[in-house]
């Protein structure tokens, strides 16, 4: 294949699975619809792209030039300020030095500006440049590396046993006089008396010992532990339990721009006490923030809408796909905190107010255009085979202008709103 530009033997460029056929000398490259689509998605466009190949050409003053594939003459098309030439016959388009990156710019949400062809590919198609153009959040860290550990604890049933056994043998030493013994074992069994610890199912205690973590206590029933241990929620143990959290409705601009209110709720619960007690100063206003801050972030990537056909996702139509990244966003947040995200679920979605009746007439345009399509491709479809019927069967003979009237009548009929109306 040569250039029909330089009339020099083409190049192939071969990188990132891309095989794109080049003039090593003015840089014009010979390129297929299907290997323009590849680039599109790896520039992560959300539009579909225009195929030259199939525009109408256009009349130009210059020489038609030939095509390096197959040797006929190429034509000119013309779209948006770019003019290429494009082969009819084999379905590839001719870019001139410059003119791939003003096609993709008419796709692009921010554009490269005019660049050479190889340039364009280079900077613009590497995977390797689009994977750290994505800059993934990190995990949040803190200095504090508190783990939730088993506290010593005993059978709390046992140790009032014990307890009581106590008081028996404190009960004697009064009774035969000796004050001394009963008054000390009195003030030891005061001392060891706030060792018990009461849980119910689904809750837990944080102990320190002057100040230091020593364990969590889980575990419904009655326990004993160190009485120098002291809870860091005094008398309100930890719930385990799954919690829900509701904050509200937020406004936010999708990837296109437009302003949307969204409200999620999270299921969630406390997985390492100490995490959560140690390592933030509260854990639920730390998660109300953290979900407000992924919501965002996450709504932001996708638009609301986007058609059925087009393959890219959105707010709208992947809900249980947003959801789950939506959950492991939160949970990258918060896991410094100890708490697990069981679920999270978008629970309102809308256009604001400001904007909702313009979007709302759009969205009932596009359903009356698709509507009329399908009536129109269904009203070819029997005029097709009325005409082929006709035809087989030897009803009638019919010329050409006899075919065009019935056609034009019974398109009239098929795709009119109205039933027909006889006229005399």
């Amino acid at each position: 294949m040569k250039c029909p530009k330089c009339d020099i033997e083409l190049g192939l460029y071969n990188r990132e699975g891309l095989n794109i056929k080049y003039c090593k000398t003015c840089k014009s490259i010979w390129i297929k619809f299907p290997m323009l689509e590849k680039i599109g998605g790896m520039l992560e466009l959300k539009i579909p792209l225009l195929n030259p190949a199939e525009m109408e050409p256009i009349k130009v003053k210059e020489e038609a030039r030939t095509c390096p594939e197959c040797g006929k003459q190429m034509d000119k098309v013309y779209f948006n300020g770019v003019v290429v030439d494009k082969c009819s016959d084999c379905n590839g388009i001719w870019f001139d030095n410059g003119e791939l990156s003003r096609y993709f710019n008419l796709f692009l949400k921010n554009p490269a500006g005019v660049m050479d062809n190889i340039a364009f590919l280079e900077t613009s198609c590497n995977k390797a440049r689009l994977k750290n153009k994505e800059c993934p959040s990190q995990e949040l860290e803190i200095q504090s590396k508190e783990k939730e550990r088993s506290v010593i604890s005993i059978n709390g049933f046992v140790m009032l046993l014990l307890m009581l056994i106590f008081s028996g043998i404190i009960w004697m030493f009064f009774s035969i006089g000796w004050y001394a013994a009963a008054i000390i074992c009195t003030v030891l069994l005061v001392f060891l008396f706030p060792g018990f610890k009461l849980l119910k199912p689904q809750e837990a205690m944080v102990l320190t010992v002057f100040g230091k973590y020593i364990g969590t206590l889980r575990g419904a029933g009655l326990h004993y532990v160190n009485p120098l241990a002291q809870s860091v929620t005094m008398f309100v143990p930890i719930s385990l339990k799954a919690m829900t959290l509701d904050n509200g409705k937020q406004k936010i601009n999708d990837e296109l721009g437009n302003p949307i209110e969204v409200g999620i709720i999270v299921i969630w619960e406390v997985q390492d006490t100490a995490k959560a007690m140690f390592n933030v100063d509260n854990y639920k206003t730390f998660l109300a923030a953290q979900c407000d801050s992924a919501l965002r972030n996450i709504v932001r990537m996708y638009p609301y809408d986007s058609p059925e056909d087009s393959g890219v996702q959105s707010l709208r139509g992947d809900s249980q796909e947003i959801s789950q990244k939506l959950k492991e966003e939160i949970q990258k947040n918060v896991r410094v905190a100890g708490l697990n995200i069981v679920d999270a679920k978008i629970s309102h979605l809308a256009y604001s107010p400001e904007i909702a009746v313009a979007m709302l007439q759009r969205q009932q345009a596009a359903a009356i255009v698709d509507a009329k399509k399908a009536i129109v491709e269904g009203a070819v479809g029997m005029v097709e085979m009325a005409l082929n019927k006709l035809n087989s069967n030897n009803v009638v003979s019919l010329d050409e202008n006899q075919k065009a009237k019935m056609v034009s009548d019974l398109l009239v009929i098929l795709c009119s709103n109205k039933e027909a109306i006889k006229t005399i």
